[in-house]
């Protein structure tokens, strides 16, 4: 019988410390996976305001007012812009938010006004140092409101780790008084991380991005409240919320996240 309760207790007492090293592990690992989703609603972001010109608009930009000063390819038969970003652009090795490769944006000559459609791929693309493959469907009804929905977007790191991820969004242009414009983006995106793990991303209010700021390259929401839910073994999962935070320097936000065992990280120190 004392073997037993000895036995018992030994059991016990290991499972209680196999518990204890799973919570230490998944702990140290919560500030890695917040910059991961991090790095994923990133590089949806970054592009977004290129999707967001018009055929019309494009036909008289100059290349100057775009991030990166890409090399503007306009063909009036197909109705297809291509932005190439070049690898020894100034622009480009002097900010941190650099791009390499091809975005082709595609607009339906088949839809009537006031109904839009079109597409931004992704070619041989990459955002700082992550590869992004795949396309974005965009439509619209409305001059101001636009609908977006894509399948299996891609984001592969420089050491080779894929996420690949799913999405519906509604974004609206708005103007304020003094004439500056803004995009507000709301929806969710779904899919798996680089470790294999379910994630979803939820907008749970709004982000709110400057025209103004996405012309400077600072591709960062000014406002708005994202929920990051990440999913654990036996069907659980943990919750990250996100929040955007307008700083006063023009352009500058505070990126906070509270991690599932309640702490705060600032994810752009």
């Amino acid at each position: 019988m004392r073997k037993l309760i000895f036995g018992l207790t030994l059991l016990v007492t290991m499972l209680m410390s196999c518990a204890e090293d799973e919570d230490k592990v998944i702990q140290t690992d919560l500030p890695t996976e917040a910059n991961e989703m991090f790095r994923i609603s990133k590089a949806w972001n970054e592009s977004l305001y290129f999707a967001m010109i018009s055929w019309e608009e494009y036909l008289q930009i100059d290349s100057l007012q775009l991030p990166n000063d890409p090399i503007v390819h306009i063909n009036q038969a197909s109705k297809e812009v291509t932005l190439e970003f070049i690898a020894d652009s100034a622009s480009i090795k002097a900010n941190k938010n650099y791009r390499l490769g091809k975005l082709i944006i595609a607009y339906d000559t088949t839809v009537l006004s006031p109904n839009r459609k079109w597409s931004m791929e992704f070619d041989d693309y990459l955002f700082r140092t992550d590869a992004i493959y795949g396309k974005r469907n965009f439509s619209s009804d409305d001059s101001l409101v636009f609908s977006e929905e894509f399948t299996d977007l891609i984001v592969k790191t420089e050491k080779e780790l894929s996420s690949t991820f799913s999405g519906r969004f509604v974004h609206a242009e708005s103007y304020a008084a003094d004439s500056s414009r803004s995009i507000s983006s709301s929806g969710r995106m779904a899919g798996v991380n680089p470790v294999g793990r379910d994630f979803e991303i939820i907008l749970d209010s709004p982000t709110t991005h400057s025209v103004f700021c996405y012309q400077q390259n600072e591709i960062i929401p000014k406002t708005g409240k994202e929920t990051w839910i990440v999913s654990r073994a036996g069907n659980s999962s943990v919750n990250y919320t996100t929040t955007y935070e307008a700083l006063p320097d023009t352009c500058k936000v505070a990126v906070n996240t509270i991690l599932p065992d309640g702490r705060k990280l600032l994810l752009n120190p």
